[in-house]
């Protein structure tokens, strides 16, 4: 089966505009290639987890939104099938920013062999929240390095804690030195799309740069232990090996979870 090119979006409920809190409700799955559009909700009688979380919040409000949205996804579904000379592209027309009681994330795009399971993984991560019931690949790096630790009997040198002032900026980590101001960061670049790869890398690239501006911290030394992409070309290796290199470029040091090694040789320095 071939991959097919799949641009994707996150649908919000946002009841309250002032506050800007949303819950996310739902994915619209768009293949440019044969605008074919995808969706998938949550459930009406689902409503109580989205009551709960904007109470007080009506029933009938988040019920009656539901309805609404499967009416109009419902409808550009069959304006695609029926009217394949549409010039303008609906799906982007669909996401733009407005001030609605429904919001779109910004689009996100990924290949995929099987659209419809495609679909139902997007749901199941953004709306059921699956990884919080999965051990996540963090805490399995996170339980290697313990173990090598362990064996150096130097677990006691490198444990939870944080650097930095928690008043003015701190980053909590689940290896640091604290009197040497050293760090181990399991960071893990699994991830489905490379906008969340590229996201996540930057992410503990500028939590490291705010501790190192605020001089808590020195670059060379912080080590993120890393976890790669599954297969070793495509964008989502591109976007690794892009990141890898923006975040070796400040002096941080980046050593696969596989050598281990060199994960105790990092310690050894401040022992």
């Amino acid at each position: 089966m071939n991959r097919r090119i799949c641009q994707y979006s996150i649908i919000r409920f946002m009841p309250f505009v002032e506050t800007e809190e949303f819950a996310n409700i739902g994915v619209v799955v768009y293949l440019p290639e044969t605008k074919e559009l995808h969706f998938k909700l949550l459930l009406a009688k689902e409503h109580g987890r989205i009551s709960h979380f904007f109470e007080p919040l009506k029933k009938v409000i988040f019920t009656g939104t539901l309805q609404i949205i499967h009416e109009e996804l419902t409808h550009i579904q069959s304006l695609l099938i029926n009217s394949r000379q549409i010039k303008i592209n609906l799906y982007e027309d669909l996401i733009r920013p407005r001030e609605d009681i429904i919001q779109y994330s910004q689009n996100r795009a990924l290949f995929s062999m099987n659209v419809s399971k495609t679909v139902d993984d997007l749901f199941d991560h953004y709306v059921k929240h699956r990884f919080a019931y999965e051990k996540s690949y963090e805490e399995k790096i996170c339980l290697r390095i313990k173990n090598l630790l362990k064996q150096e009997q130097s677990e006691k040198e490198f444990k939870q804690g944080f650097l930095g002032d928690k008043d003015k900026y701190a980053v909590t980590f689940p290896f640091v030195n604290s009197e040497e101001a050293a760090a181990i960061k399991p960071i893990h670049f699994r991830h489905k799309d490379s906008n969340k790869l590229i996201e996540h890398g930057s992410s503990w690239l500028m939590k490291i740069q705010q501790l190192q501006r605020r001089q808590f911290i020195k670059f060379n030394d912080v080590l993120f232990a890393y976890q790669p992409p599954e297969k070793e070309q495509g964008i989502l290796f591109d976007a690794f090996k892009d990141i890898k290199s923006q975040i070796e470029e400040v002096g941080i040091q980046m050593v696969s979870v596989e050598k281990g090694d060199e994960i105790i040789d990092f310690t050894r320095q401040y022992i």
